[in-house]
């Protein structure tokens, strides 16, 4: 089961969960899979990952995930509400 949650962090980043239910990472895992050409798969280049943290760090945000083998994973994206030159002006 996937199942995707957003919630306004606060007034200037909002945040995107990602959970499943599947077989969960180790700490090893976890520690390696935003690596480029890091998989667990036969078939792959292991490049998802990577790109994902990367388009998300160049738009000003930063990505998270949590673990347990046999619990599943969640993925947490955490992004600017705004892009800097559309933040509105403060005061």
């Amino acid at each position: 089961v996937i199942t995707l949650s957003i919630e306004n962090s606060d007034k200037e980043r909002i945040g995107i969960r990602i959970t499943d239910t599947g077989c969960g990472m180790s700490a090893e895992e976890i520690e390696r899979i935003f690596s480029p050409e890091y998989t667990t798969k036969e078939k792959g280049l292991g490049l998802g990952l990577a790109l994902a943290h990367e388009i998300i760090r160049g738009h000003g945000g930063d990505i998270h995930v949590m673990s347990r083998q046999g619990a599943g994973t969640t993925f947490e994206v955490i992004l600017p509400r705004y892009r800097a030159a559309d933040r509105p002006a403060k005061g």
